[in-house]
């Protein structure tokens, strides 16, 4: 078996995008899970995930832009920086971690914050407010959607005026996924009668008074 250094540092490129998908699955699955929590122990597990996950993204998006460059310089000149592909992939990275560190991860600190800071019980409206915060989800859809256009970049390597357009058509569909998601929440909590979510919390007492009868 012959295994070239690109085949291998190729290997480690495709490697790092996985991983970076899977660690987006569970941020996807995590915001959700906190916005619809009626009970603040419910919220804790997340936040605590969502927490020790969010400063991997850098890092995953840095090992991505220096494996593709090394992949670059491998190629022995069949592709090039010049290539509108490759600007388009470089550029969409570095705006996507741009706007995640500047509004994404100062509002997921708090929300974070809101949740440690929360006593054990139905959710604070303000803990909620935290938790559905739109800079949140839309950067985080964003991302997400945003990086897979890239890796379809990686992969077609498209010419002309595509690249771009593949990226924006990748930022709409995740705008449009967490709006979608953040009205559903919305008139699922609207419909819910206030106080709905005290319930277990109230009937606890009752069933352990019971009990001890």
């Amino acid at each position: 078996m012959h295994v070239t250094l690109f085949g291998f540092v190729l290997f480690l490129h495709i490697t790092v995008a996985i991983t970076a998908f899977m660690m987006a699955a569970i941020v996807h699955a995590g915001l959700p899970a906190l916005a619809r929590a009626t009970d603040v122990r419910a919220m804790r597990p997340w936040a605590a995930i969502l927490h020790k996950l969010e400063p991997l993204f850098p890092l995953a998006a840095l090992l991505l832009l220096g494996l593709g460059a090394w992949l670059l310089h491998l190629s022995g000149g069949e592709f090039a920086w010049k290539d509108g592909w490759v600007m388009t992939a470089v550029i969409t990275l570095v705006v996507i971690e741009g706007f995640a560190g500047a509004l994404l991860a100062p509002k997921a600190k708090a929300a974070v914050k809101a949740v440690e800071d929360a006593a054990d019980g139905p959710v604070p409206e303000s803990v909620h407010q935290a938790a559905i915060e739109p800079r949140i989800w839309h950067i985080s859809h964003i991302g997400t959607f945003g990086f897979a256009a890239v890796v379809f970049l990686m992969s077609a390597k498209p010419s002309g005026a595509w690249p771009p357009i593949i990226v924006v058509v990748g930022v709409i569909v995740g705008f449009a996924l967490s709006t979608v998601q953040l009205r559903a929440i919305a008139a699922t909590r609207a419909a819910t009668p206030a106080g709905d979510s005290a319930v277990p919390s109230a009937r606890r007492p009752v069933d352990e008074s019971v009990a001890e009868a």
